[in-house]
């Protein structure tokens, strides 16, 4: 699997002990790993100037990447205009060099990852991910494939109803510390997301199974705003809410292929 590393991936992986060292040995080890020459810049730019790295210990350190890919950066823009002119760079560079898996901690490019063509995900998120030797078998480039499209829809209903049962225990938490009103906003929506799913399963039309899986991929968008203000709000700060905000984000971007795929399927 070709699997491309942004800059954040990198610094954590030299600077601290613990998930990003552990990705990129596993990435290095196990997978095609590529990262752009601007995403090199960055990084000798940070451990230079922030770090204060010296040129020694840089070669050192940049010796170690001896197994990573350097692809080239393209003047390419990917399908968002909501990045960071560097981030749509990245990941223009990513595209071209037709990477697998794009792996960043960046919560913007995250955000958008249901627009993007290539997998985006986090470093944890990642690392689930390879632990199981089937995670990647689907890919959304295969769509006219129904056998694929089918499993995607099989991974996204169970994916929707573990998200739920999650949501239903967030929501506990929330009411028992008094938020009532933005748990009840939020249980309601991540909820629908499987209910809209399972009643696709029984439409009768492409056009009724499209249009049941567009109010998914709607709910799904709503629960991760909700998420998204309970975070950034700061209301309960004991939860942490980022498990929660890259299933949403997974939801999202499952809920997306599927959707243009039946799309593309009513109108042929």
């Amino acid at each position: 699997m070709r699997v491309f590393l942004d800059t954040n991936v990198l610094v954590s992986a030299f600077l601290t002990r613990g998930l990003c060292r552990d990705l990129l040995r596993s990435a290095l080890e196990d997978h095609e790993t590529l990262v752009s020459k601007l995403v090199v810049d960055e990084f000798v730019k940070v451990l230079r100037e922030k770090i204060g790295v010296s040129e020694d210990e840089l070669e050192k350190v940049l010796m170690t990447l001896d197994g990573v890919e350097v692809v080239k950066d393209h003047g390419g823009v990917p399908e968002t205009e909501e990045l960071e002119p560097n981030d749509a760079v990245i990941l223009s560079a990513a595209l071209a060099a037709e990477a697998d898996v794009f792996v960043t901690g960046d919560q913007g490019i995250l955000a958008e990852s249901h627009r993007l063509s290539v997998d985006v995900v986090s470093p944890r998120r990642f690392m689930e991910r390879t632990s199981r030797p089937d995670a990647y078998a689907i890919r959304t480039n295969h769509e006219n494939d129904p056998r694929v499209s089918e499993a995607s829809a099989d991974t996204t209903r169970e994916c929707a109803f573990e998200f739920a049962l999650s949501i239903v225990k967030l929501c506990r938490s929330l009411e028992d510390q008094r938020h009532e009103v933005l748990a009840r906003r939020l249980l309601r929506a991540g909820t629908s997301i499987g209910a809209s799913i399972e009643e696709a399963g029984a439409a009768e039309s492409r056009r009724e199974y499209g249009h049941k899986m567009a109010i998914a991929s709607k709910e799904a968008r709503e629960t991760n705003y909700w998420l998204r203000l309970l975070d950034e709000s700061e209301v309960a700060r004991e939860i942490n809410f980022e498990p929660y905000l890259e299933k949403s984000l997974e939801l999202i971007r499952l809920l997306t292929a599927i959707v243009k795929t039946a799309s593309r399927r009513t109108l042929s």
